[in-house]
């Protein structure tokens, strides 16, 4: 599952949530970057700061997900999001051995 955002500003965003990850590509005018994000670590519960929807870890050492609020369109964004969360959960679950 996928999901791109672009911003005119700020760049383009790529999200590909794979099993136990989801990974990350940010392509600015200036700056490319990747990074991988294991769903075990983050918060099932997504933060709203400002225009962005953040995902911390379990601990709240800072956003290790940020997305643009309803980019490309709510239906998409809210479909990848519930998956996030739903799979961040259940990975959890799953390392804690909680049934």
């Amino acid at each position: 599952m996928k999901l791109i955002q672009k911003s005119l500003f700020k760049g383009t965003q790529e999200f590909e949530l794979l099993d136990e990850a989801v990974h990350v590509r940010t392509k600015s005018l200036f700056n490319k970057k990747e990074k991988t994000v294991t769903l075990a670590i983050l918060n099932p519960e997504p933060v709203v700061n400002n225009s962005r929807l953040e995902f911390h870890s379990r601990v709240k050492c800072g956003p290790l997900l940020s997305f643009y609020l309803n980019k490309p369109n709510a239906k998409e964004f809210n479909a990848f999001v519930d998956a996030v969360k739903e799979k961040a959960l259940k990975a959890y679950n799953d390392f804690a051995g909680i049934k």
